[in-house]
């Protein structure tokens, strides 16, 4: 059995954001996968019951359970807690059917903006402390 070839949703979010929920709608299931990095907690939802749930202190887990009477895999591949991809697969009777491919933005906005705050504070703090 040869797997299909498919296309990661790529999903772009915030460098701050630690919690990543995937949904993925496969026939008449809703199968939600919800991974929080910082809390190391991963659980699976197949129509909102809770088939799944593990705590992950490594980069890759892997969820099995069973819906509709067809096995499912998830596959969780966490390349870096802070700085990302996050790679959530969804396999039905082995074969890869699904996935969502989580990445960090290139700029991070918030540290740009930490560093011209601060460099305002200091020449403030320099100014202030000079003229009075």
């Amino acid at each position: 059995m040869t797997e299909n070839n498919i296309t990661y949703r790529q999903k772009v979010f915030p460098y701050w954001r630690t919690k990543f929920i995937s949904y993925f709608d496969v026939g008449v299931n809703t199968i939600k996968v919800d991974v929080s990095t910082i809390g190391a907690r991963e659980s699976v939802f197949a129509d909102d019951v809770l088939v799944s749930k593990i705590s992950n202190t490594g980069s890759q887990s892997t969820h099995r359970f069973e819906a509709s009477g067809q096995q499912f895999e998830i596959l969780v591949d966490i390349k870096s807690t802070f700085f990302g991809p996050i790679d959530i697969t969804l396999k039905r009777d082995g074969v890869t059917i699904d996935g969502d491919h989580w990445v960090f933005p290139y700029s991070r906005p918030g540290t740009i903006a930490g560093f011209v705050c601060a460099a305002a504070g200091f020449a403030a703090a320099i100014l202030f402390n000079t003229v009075f």
